[in-house]
This record gives structure tokens, sequence and C-alpha cells, in this order.
């Protein structure tokens, strides 16, 4: 990651974790030591599964947002909706090495997906990203495996499930609205002028706009997310659609809320009759959370008719997955170098995240297929802090409101 980035990063966080700490202390000094840890299982609904989790109360206030790790592998597949793919990948795993050959992560500590299973202290630098099993013969999942690993023993969880459970930056309105343009929390931070023509385009149609998180940082840390605060959100404004710009958000929030129809920018753009083409051969960098699924992409295709699809087929991630970009910078340096030592003519992606950091990684011409299409044609920015803290405040206009969010 370069400084710039990392420097963008700071400014969004450093002033909330001091702040937060003050307030433990504050809250900590008024509550009775707790001279005993007790620990329960509780469940929280997810859509319509149900996640598990072990939980702890304690004297010291730290742990309070975090999760007291498991006994054993055997308690947490016994916990889990799923069977572990710790254990799968333990009993089915062939090591023939396939998975280690396709991934930077994997190559760099010489593992193969098993060996990462007995290795909880790597479990942060996995960029969850899946290439691996893509690759796999018996279709196992780093991915899975990193969020087990994490899940037993969170480490630094805290912060996240802080700052994103009620995202401190979330901008919502008491309007109804039965469509609701929910833009996460990247789209602002990278793409600002996109994320505002959308906004414009959706209040043209009645549609009011949300930012807020999907919470898909907190479940990717390795913390059981609490999806209550969009629950209220949905419930208080009538809400029966999502329009979801980030590919993250849409297949979280689908996989989560099946009585909601949760759609891509693009399949709205379509049903309004909104017409625009890219003209010029397009290099495709799929978002990992389109490595599998491809939902998205399918209502891109009629917008770019010239697509190359295998350029960067063998990028695994923009460095932003997993949050592993804190543990190894390295790595996301040298896949950065890897992609402009491609020379392609443009690289075009439909993740903020992704062009943001690929941007600020040095990658030349990255363009986002939302941004291109609406005609703003946007360099991705590098002032992620400064743009979300705008967007916090920006007034909501549906019909003949105005509101404060």
């Amino acid at each position: 990651m370069t400084e710039k980035m990392t420097a963008a990063l700071k400014d969004n966080t450093a002033a909330q974790v001091t702040a937060y700490r003050n307030m433990q202390v504050a809250t900590h000094g008024n509550v009775q030591a707790t001279t005993q840890v007790t620990a329960q299982v509780t469940a929280t609904r997810t859509g319509n599964v149900t996640q598990h989790v072990r939980c702890v109360s304690a004297s010291d206030p730290a742990p309070l947002l975090t999760c007291q790790p498991y006994d054993s592998l055997v308690e947490q597949e016994r916990c889990m909706p799923e069977r572990s793919m710790c254990v799968q990948t333990r009993e089915t795993c062939i090591e023939c090495s396939a998975c280690t050959r396709a991934c930077s992560f994997l190559t760099k500590y010489d593992l193969n997906l098993k060996d990462f299973t007995h290795r909880p202290d790597l479990r942060y630098s996995c960029f969850m990203c899946d290439r691996c099993k893509a690759v796999c013969p018996v279709d196992l999942s780093g991915n899975r495996i990193a969020y087990e690993l994490r899940a037993a023993r969170p480490q630094d969880a805290w912060f996240t499930s802080f700052w994103k459970t009620s995202y401190k930056l979330r901008n919502n309105s008491p309007v109804q609205s039965k469509t609701l343009l929910f833009l996460g929390c990247n789209y602002p931070g990278y793409l600002p002028k996109t994320s505002a023509r959308m906004i414009e385009l959706c209040e043209s149609y009645g549609i009011d706009f949300s930012i807020d998180c999907c919470k898909k940082p907190v479940h990717d840390s390795g913390c059981t997310p609490n999806m209550h605060p969009l629950d209220a959100l949905f419930a208080r404004k009538g809400v029966k659609r999502v329009i979801c710009c980030c590919p993250n958000c849409f297949h979280f929030l689908r996989s989560r809320y099946p009585a909601l129809q949760i759609m891509d920018p693009y399949e709205f753009l379509t049903e309004i009759g909104f017409t625009s083409t890219i003209h010029e051969e397009v290099h495709v960098y799929f978002p990992c959370s389109e490595r599998f699924d491809r939902t998205i992409y399918e209502h891109i295709k009629p917008f770019a008719p010239k697509r190359c699809e295998q350029t960067f087929r063998a990028i695994e991630c923009c460095g932003a997955g997993g949050g592993a970009y804190k543990r190894e910078p390295e790595l996301v340096r040298a896949t950065h170098a890897r992609v402009n030592s491609m020379n392609a003519a443009n690289m075009y992606t439909y993740c903020s995240t992704c062009a943001g950091m690929f941007h600020a990684g040095g990658v030349k011409r990255v363009k986002n297929f939302l941004s291109e299409i609406l005609g703003v044609h946007e360099v991705p920015s590098t002032h992620y802090a400064r743009n979300v803290s705008a967007f916090k405040l920006r007034k909501h206009r549906v019909g003949d409101c105005c509101v404060q969010g």
C-alpha cells in the first residue's frame, strides 16, 4: 500500500480510536469489576442463517467487543451452521500445491491450504480472495479457513465492530422509500462525483439514498455482524428494493435479506431506460466478491460491448481484501507492480475499493464502470477521509422533502 493510502486510512480512524479508548476507560470506571469471566453461546440472525459466536464479559473493558476463542476446532465446528472448512481441508486436501502456485500469500510462507489450517498466526495475512478455491481440485476455500481461524480467535477486531456496526459516518433519513440507493461506506470515499451523480439520478425518480455499512467488514474481521441497525433502517423506510453500488454490499446483503430485492446499479439503469455505451475495449478486473457469481457483470455487459476478460485473471486481489494490507504491504506493492508490468490499455472494475487501491498503488488508467456509464469519468480519489466526511452531511432531497441525514 502506498503512503498516500495509508495516510488516508489513518486520518479516517486515529481520532475515533482515541475517543473510543477514552470512552472505554470512563465506562469501566463506573462498572463493578467482575471477578469471574462468564462465557455463553449466543445466536445472531443473519437473514435465514443463524451464526454462533462464543462471547465473554470480563472486568477488563478491552475484550467487550471481541470473542472468546473456541476451546477447540471440534467446539467451533459444532457451533457453526456449516461444516468446518478447517476440518474438511485437513481430511480432503490432496496437497497438490495448486493453491500455493496461485496465491502470493501462500507462496510467501510456503504453505498449502492444509498447512494454513495449522497457522492461526497468519489468519490476518490472508486476503480472503478465494483464488485458491478457483484452482483447487477438491473445492477447498482459503477464505473460509481464514474466517474460521479469525472467528476462533479475533485480534484487534473491536474497532471494526465499534466503527462499522453503527457506522459512525452513516447518513440516513426518515423519508419513506420503497427503493433505496445503498452506497455503502466506500463508494463516496473513492468515487465521490460518481456517488453524487447516482444520488441525483435516483432522487429524480423519488428514490432516497443511504450511506451505511453492510457489515461485511465486521464479518471478515472474525466477529458475528449485528444486522439490527440495517433491519431497523429498512423497516422504518418501508424498503422493498435495495440498489447496491458496491459488489461486496450486493452479495453480502443478498445472502442475508432474501425477502428484499437486492439489485445492482446497472440493472437499475437498464430498468429506467438509461442508454450509454463504452466504445473502447475494456480490460476487466473482477472484484473478489464476483469471482464465482458474476451476477453484476452480466448486467454490465450491454453497456460495454468490447470486453477483454482474461487480462487480469492471474491477479488475486487489489490488496484490500480481508484487511491483509496491514500485515502484508509488500505483497500489495508487488501486486500493483505486476499489474503495471502488464501495460494494459486500461483497467475497468466495478468495485470502488479496487479502483481506489489500484490507483493509489500507482496503477495507470484505472476506470470504474459506473462512473464511465454515467458520463462522470472520475479518477479514483485519494482523499477518502475528506470525502466520506462530506457525504455524512449531504442533504436528502426526495420529492418536496429536504432533510439532513
